[in-house]
């Protein structure tokens, strides 16, 4: 595709984004989803790659199922209006209405097109989906979100199901889709107590997914065998080590500064139960984690991808390592004041 086309459908995207979080009804939400789908489409589709062609039909029908659900959720809710107030009714339309949302995000039970649909696409349209993809559907959903219960629900479901599914697997796209999934349970128990918190997370969340994938994008690493390339090349085992670290959360990473002050918070709100399942179930990503990491330093490769290309790109991203170590102390002192 000719890149001013690009350009034009990269900004259509995010205007379509703004519109559908700023949009004062809900018919105007859904024409800034429906904008947002047909933006995301012609970047996704590539002639010369036969499984991202696949992709972006999947994710088309996919998204276009849930704008089918939001559509006739919202005559509902206008029947609903002009008639009566029936209790059940609108019980129906909550739970329809962010079912669809959760369609759109990937969220379980409803994410078993998205780790297929991110398998297809390239590392850069698969950061798209990671992250700006989810900022409309999510906030929408908290806009609608009035029952506990339910949300609970898919944050049980959705860290059970990631954690168990991301076993075994050896597709870097298809761990780091269910990884998404995981870090999503815990930002969606954030939208009951502290929607500032829910946003400081999915921003470190996007900054930790940007490193990454940049990382395994350059090095144009796609399996889990494809790590022990980097063994002879230890200026890179310590960035990817570092990169992995921040995604999953721990010190002295600024990754860990979300899930530290997610589990604050759900414990000062006496949400013990719900804090030791997202904690236990997030050792089990750990260990997958941890597997790749093991992959990269153990076994040995005579395969050397280390190129000039690859020197500059350790250089430009030194200063992102710097903020990923750092990051820690400096927004601890600024909760401190």
């Amino acid at each position: 595709m000719n890149k001013n086309f690009k350009l034009l459908f990269f900004n259509l995207l995010m205007l379509s984004t703004m519109i559908s979080i700023s949009a004062s009804s809900w018919l105007g939400m859904w024409i800034g989803l429906e904008m947002n789908l047909l933006a995301i489409i012609p970047i996704m589709y590539t002639k010369k790659n036969i499984t991202s062609s696949e992709a972006s039909v999947k994710y088309f029908i996919v998204q276009t199922i849930a704008s089918s659900i939001i559509i006739l959720n919202i005559i509902m809710i206008m029947i609903n209006y002009n008639i009566s107030s029936n209790m059940n009714l609108q019980n129906i339309n909550f739970i329809m209405m962010n079912s669809a949302f959760l369609i759109k995000i990937g969220m379980a039970p409803f994410h078993f097109w998205f780790p297929e649909i991110i398998h297809g696409l390239s590392w850069m349209n698969s950061l798209i989906i990671l992250t700006w993809q989810k900022i409309a559907p999510m906030i929408l959903f908290m806009f609608n979100f009035t029952n506990s219960t339910f949300l609970v629900f898919i944050i049980i479901t959705s860290a059970i199901l990631s954690s168990v599914s991301s076993l075994n697997l050896i597709n870097l796209k298809k761990i780091l889709a269910f990884s998404s999934i995981n870090h999503m349970s815990w930002m969606m128990s954030m939208m009951i107590f502290s929607k500032t918190i829910w946003m400081l997370y999915f921003s470190i969340y996007s900054f930790s997914t940007i490193i990454l994938i940049s990382f395994l994008n350059k090095m144009k690493i796609l399996f889990i065998n494809q790590l022990s390339f980097l063994n002879n090349q230890k200026e890179m085992i310590m960035f990817f080590m570092l990169s992995f670290v921040s995604f999953m959360g721990l010190p002295p990473t600024i990754g860990f500064i979300s899930k530290w002050l997610t589990i604050q918070v759900l414990i000062w709100e006496k949400w013990l139960f719900l804090t030791i399942i997202l904690m236990l179930l997030t050792t089990f990503m750990i260990f997958i984690y941890f597997q790749l990491m093991i992959y990269s330093i153990l076994f040995n490769s005579k395969k050397n991808n280390f190129t000039n290309k690859g020197k500059i790109m350790l250089a430009s991203l030194s200063i992102i390592n710097l903020i990923n170590i750092t990051g820690l102390i400096i927004l601890t002192y600024l909760f401190n004041l």
